[in-house]
C-alpha cells in the first residue's frame, strides 16, 4: 500500500496550482496590506492587548502588541513578493514556508475576524511547502509535459481537499433548515451575502432546488480525487464543483477559500491533463525501488499531517453527539488534535454552514446626527461608520451575541465596549466635526417563517461626539432594545 502511495504522479497539474495558489495568494495579503489601518495597526478597530489577554494561545505569532503599524505593512508586502515568487516558480517551497508564517500569524493577530479563508489560505500555503513543485512550468527548470515527482505528498494533499468537502457536506445533513430546503437561503440574506435583498420570498422556490442539489452533491466532490481517470462521473462531480465553488464566489463574500479549492482539481486531473497535452500516459504501479519505499521528510509530515486532520474531524464528530454549540471554540483543550495543530500553526475545522440553523442573523443600521433642535436628527449612511466587507461584519457579530469563539459575559461585554469605541473613533477621525452621533441596529433572525425580514428588534448600539478628530462616548454602549427612539 505505502509503494502505490508513493508511486509517481504528473508533475504539471501540481505547477498549475502553484501557479494559481500563488496569484490567489497574492491577492490575499494586498487586501491584507490595504486594510493594515482597520484590523492590523494598533489603533485600528480590533484591541490586540485585550485579544492576548482573552485568548493567549494567539500569542504564538510573529506579531505581538505594541508593534507599530508599518512592521504589518512590511510583512504583508514581503508576502505579496513572495507569492509572486511561488507563481513565477523561483524558489516556491522556501517562499511558501515564509507565506505559511505569514498567513498563520495574520489570522492568529486577526482572531476575532478569522474565517473560513484564513483557514484554507493558510493551509495551502503549508501544502506548496510539503509538495513536490517548481520542477514544470518555471525558469530553469526543464522539466517536459511527462515529468513526474513521487505521489506520496500530492496523493495527501488530494486526501485532504476530499475531507474537506466530505466532511463540509456530512455535516450539513445534520441541519433542520438544510434538510428542508431553507439554509441557502437564510444564508443569503445574512450580511455575508453580496445582494442580500435580491433574494426575496418569490426566489423561495429555486433557492429549494439549489439547497437540495448542494447538500447531496457537496459530499460526492471528495471522489473527484479518488475516481479513475476519464470516468464519466469524475467529469460531471468536477463540473458540479465549478459551478459550486464559483456560485459561493458569486453570491458570498468568501472568495479565497473557493477559488484555492477550484485550484485543486487539476491536481486530481493530473492523468487526464497529461495525455491531453502530450500523450503521455499517467504513470501506474509502484515506484521500481525495492520495498521499503523512501519517503522525503516533506511526504512523512503531509502523511502526519492528513492523518491528524482525519482523527481531529472524527474526534469532532464523536463529540457531535454532546451539546457543542461552538464548532471554533477557543475552549483549551476541548480537542487535544486541534490544540496541537494549532501550536504547529494549523487552523482547521470542515464545518461550513451547518450551523445557519443556530447563527444566522441580518443586521440593518441607523445613523442619525443631532442638529440644532433637541428632537431633530439627520439621517446619515450608515456605511461611514459600520461597512459592510467580510472582516467588518465578522467583528460587528460581536455587537450582536453572535461569536464563534467562547467567552464568558463580561468579556463580551468588554470586547463589545472596546469595538464599538474604536468604531467611532475610526468615524471621528474621517469626520473630524461631525457632532453628537447615534447608532442603532435592527437585528432579526433568517427563519423558515421570517424571510421576508420583517420581525427586527431596533437596538441602540452608542452615541458619541465628534469633535476635532476625537470620539467621545456620550452613553454606555450595549445592544439594548431601543423601541422609544423612532
Amino acid at each position: 500500500m505505502l509503494a502505490a502511495w508513493a508511486a509517481p504522479v504528473h508533475a504539471v497539474p501540481l505547477d498549475l496550482l502553484r501557479i494559481w495558489a500563488g496569484g490567489i495568494v497574492f491577492v490575499y495579503f494586498l487586501q491584507a496590506y490595504r486594510q493594515a489601518s482597520d484590523f492590523s495597526d494598533p489603533d485600528g478597530l480590533i484591541d490586540h492587548r485585550l485579544c492576548a489577554k482573552l485568548l493567549p494561545a494567539v500569542r504564538w505569532s510573529l506579531f505581538q502588541p505594541g508593534m507599530p503599524g508599518w512592521v504589518f505593512r512590511a510583512v504583508y508586502l514581503c508576502a505579496c513578493a513572495a507569492a509572486v515568487l511561488v507563481a513565477l516558480g523561483i524558489h516556491p517551497r522556501a517562499c511558501a514556508a515564509f507565506l505559511f508564517a505569514a498567513a498563520v500569524s495574520t489570522y492568529r493577530w486577526n482572531v476575532l475576524v478569522a474565517y473560513l479563508d484564513d483557514s484554507i489560505v493558510h493551509i495551502a500555503c503549508l501544502w506548496l511547502v510539503l509538495l513536490p513543485i517548481g520542477h514544470t512550468l518555471a525558469p530553469g527548470t526543464g522539466g517536459g509535459l511527462g515529468t513526474t515527482v513521487p505521489g506520496a505528498a500530492p496523493r495527501a494533499f488530494m486526501a485532504n481537499m476530499a475531507l474537506i468537502y466530505l466532511v463540509a457536506g456530512a455535516y450539513k445533513f445534520t441541519s433542520p433548515m438544510w434538510r428542508n430546503g431553507t439554509a441557502m437561503h437564510a444564508a443569503l440574506r445574512m450580511p455575508i451575502a453580496r445582494t442580500p435583498d435580491f433574494w426575496t420570498v418569490p426566489r423561495r422556490s429555486v433557492l429549494r432546488c439549489v439547497n437540495y442539489a448542494a447538500l447531496v452533491l457537496e459530499p460526492l466532490f471528495g471522489l473527484v480525487f479518488v475516481l479513475p481517470s476519464h470516468s464519466l462521473g469524475k467529469w460531471f462531480l468536477a463540473g458540479c464543483a465549478v459551478v459550486f465553488h464559483l456560485g459561493i464566489v458569486a453570491t458570498l463574500k468568501i472568495p479565497y477559500a473557493n477559488l484555492l479549492m477550484l485550484g485543486a482539481l487539476p491536481v486530481a486531473f493530473g492523468p487526464e491533463i497529461a495525455s491531453a497535452a502530450a500523450g503521455s500516459p499517467a504513470p501506474t504501479g509502484p515506484p521500481t525501488a525495492p520495498f521499503p519505499v523512501a519517503l522525503d521528510p516533506a511526504a512523512v509530515v503531509a502523511l502526519v499531517l492528513v492523518a491528524a486532520l482525519v482523527a481531529m474531524c472524527a474526534w469532532e464528530a464523536a463529540a457531535k453527539w454532546r451539546p457543542v454549540s461552538k464548532p471554533y471554540s477557543a475552549r483549551g483543550w476541548a480537542n487535544p488534535l486541534r490544540s496541537a495543530m494549532w501550536l504547529a500553526g494549523v487552523f482547521q475545522s470542515y464545518r461550513l454552514f451547518d450551523w445557519v440553523d443556530s447563527r444566522n442573523y441580518h443586521v440593518r443600521y441607523e445613523l442619525w446626527r443631532a442638529t440644532s433642535g433637541s428632537k431633530k436628527r439627520q439621517a446619515l449612511d450608515a456605511s461611514t461608520l459600520f461597512d459592510d466587507t467580510m472582516r467588518h461584519l465578522l467583528l460587528q457579530s460581536y455587537l450582536f451575541g453572535n461569536v464563534w469563539l467562547q467567552m464568558g459575559p463580561e468579556a463580551l461585554a468588554t470586547v463589545r465596549e472596546a469595538i464599538l469605541a474604536r468604531y467611532a473613533a475610526r468615524y471621528a477621525r474621517s469626520h473630524p466635526n461631525a457632532g453628537t452621533i447615534e447608532a442603532f441596529a435592527t437585528v432579526q433572525r433568517v427563519t423558515a417563517d421570517n424571510l421576508d425580514l420583517a420581525r427586527g428588534e431596533r437596538r441602540f448600539l452608542m452615541r458619541f461626539r465628534c469633535r476635532d478628530g476625537v470620539a467621545t462616548l456620550l452613553d454606555p454602549v450595549g445592544t439594548t432594545p431601543d423601541p422609544a427612539r423612532t
